[in-house]
C-alpha cells in the first residue's frame, strides 16, 4: 500500500494544504495594502499636477478653470507658449493617436515627444528658464510644473520665442 502521510511528512516540500492557506492569505493582505498605498499615491501626485496646471494657467494671466478642460487647455497651452496654431492640432493628433493604439506606437511616441518638449521649450523661456528646466519638464513634469507654477517665476508674455519653438527655420 501507498501511504501519503508518510510522503508529507518526509518531504520538506510538499506543505500541508493549512500552510499554504496561511501564506496565501499573508501575500494577498500585502499586496492589496501596497495597492491601496499605490492608488493614494497616484491620487496625491494627480491633485498635485492639477493645481500646479490651475496655478501656471494664472500665473500667465489665465483663467485657472481652463487648465480643467481637456482639449481647451492645449489650445490655451499653444496661446501661453507662444507657439504657432497649427502645433495645436498637430499636439491633439499625436495624442489621439497614441492613445488609440495604433500600430506605429513608437514613432507616434516619439513625435509626440518632441511636441512635447517643444511646448516645454517655450514655456520655459516665457518663464525665464533654461534649456535644461525644458527637458525637467518634459522628462519629470512631476518636479518641473509644481516648480514652475509655485516658484519665484514670472511670465513674461514679451519674451522672445519662436513660433516653430525647437523647429526653428529662421535664425
Amino acid at each position: 500500500m501507498y501511504n501519503n502521510d508518510y510522503l508529507i511528512q518526509q518531504n520538506p516540500i510538499v506543505a500541508e494544504p493549512e500552510g499554504l492557506e496561511r501564506i496565501f492569505g499573508a501575500a494577498t493582505g500585502v499586496m492589496i495594502a501596497l495597492l491601496i498605498v499605490l492608488i493614494l499615491v497616484l491620487i496625491a501626485v494627480a491633485v498635485i499636477m492639477i493645481i500646479a496646471n490651475c496655478k501656471l494657467f494664472e500665473k500667465s494671466g489665465e483663467k485657472w478653470w481652463k487648465s480643467l478642460i481637456p482639449g481647451y487647455n492645449n489650445w490655451v497651452l499653444t496661446k501661453i507658449t507662444g507657439l504657432a496654431w497649427w502645433w495645436f492640432p498637430i499636439m491633439m493628433g499625436l495624442i489621439f493617436l497614441f492613445g488609440n493604439g495604433t500600430h506605429v506606437n513608437s514613432a507616434v511616441a516619439t513625435m509626440l515627444f518632441l511636441t512635447n518638449f517643444n511646448y516645454n521649450y517655450n514655456l520655459s523661456k516665457k518663464f525665464g528658464k533654461t534649456n535644461g528646466f525644458a527637458v525637467l519638464l518634459t522628462l519629470l513634469p512631476v518636479i518641473g510644473y509644481p516648480i514652475l507654477a509655485f516658484g519665484s517665476a514670472k511670465y513674461n508674455k514679451e519674451a522672445k520665442v519662436d513660433k516653430n519653438g525647437i523647429f526653428s527655420i529662421e535664425k
